[in-house]
């Protein structure tokens, strides 16, 4: 609120003084040319007065800036100076409203009655201007971690691409081969049981080949025992004590 109340006053205090120049206070003489031909320079610095000051209560302040500027070219009074600081002011450029602030103290013949708000706004306008260049160093850091950031994100995907195409050109066709040798391998084996227990077995390796040659060799051979064996009892005697 200060600041802003600052502001007017001295924003009066211009137009006071700038408004002195165009109602008939005499320009010192200057060897400033003029930019008409058959127009002074004091009349066309009038001019540039005049339309600077429209373009500022306009809230035109680029154009009020050059307006002023011009003005101070064809005659360069101090109070034009302070004009170009308040529209640097008002544009936020407060380095450059400073710089023509402490200017138009500095080219004052004497000094002005405004001095002392001149200096307030001298303050304000540094402090304005440290802020500033806080504000752009932190967006170069911010700028600079984010492009380390991308950078870094970068040579992750370009390393992650290197390490898929590593694995894609490795050979994979020979551990396939092998491994269908292996199956192949542990089928045979299968194969030659079902051949073998489908080929037809020889008579010598059939059981009930065996166990009929063995019943006629017991009928045989009981028959040679029957033949050369005393003659048995009678087997109806009964019992023991008979």
């Amino acid at each position: 609120m200060r600041s802003s109340i600052r502001s007017r006053r001295s924003d009066r205090k211009a137009l006071g003084l700038v408004l002195t120049l165009a109602l008939g206070t005499p320009f010192p003489t200057v060897a400033a040319q003029s930019e008409t031909p058959g127009v002074s320079a004091e009349e066309q610095a009038r001019e540039r007065f005049t339309e600077g000051n429209l373009a500022y209560d306009l809230g035109e302040f680029d154009r009020a800036l050059k307006a002023f500027s011009e003005a101070y070219r064809l005659k360069p009074l101090p109070a034009f100076l302070f004009n170009v600081a308040q529209c640097h002011r008002q544009l936020n450029n407060p380095s450059r409203a400073a710089f023509f602030y402490r200017r138009y103290l500095a080219l004052s013949p004497d000094e002005p009655g405004n001095a002392d708000v001149v200096r307030d706004l001298i303050a304000e306008m540094d402090g304005r201007a440290r802020v500033q260049e806080e504000q752009r160093r932190e967006r170069e850091r911010f700028a600079r971690d984010r492009e380390l950031q991308r950078a870094r994100e970068q040579a992750a995907l370009a390393e992650a691409r290197a390490s898929q195409a590593k694995l894609a050109a490795t050979p994979t066709a020979a551990p396939q081969r092998n491994g269908a040798s292996e199956a192949l391998s542990m089928q045979v084996p299968e194969a030659s049981v079902k051949t073998e227990e489908a080929a037809p077995r020889p008579w010598s390796r059939r059981w009930y080949v065996w166990a009929g040659a063995g019943a006629v060799a017991l009928v045989a051979g009981g028959a040679v025992w029957l033949a050369t064996a005393p003659n048995p009892r009678d087997t109806t005697l009964g019992t023991v004590g008979r």
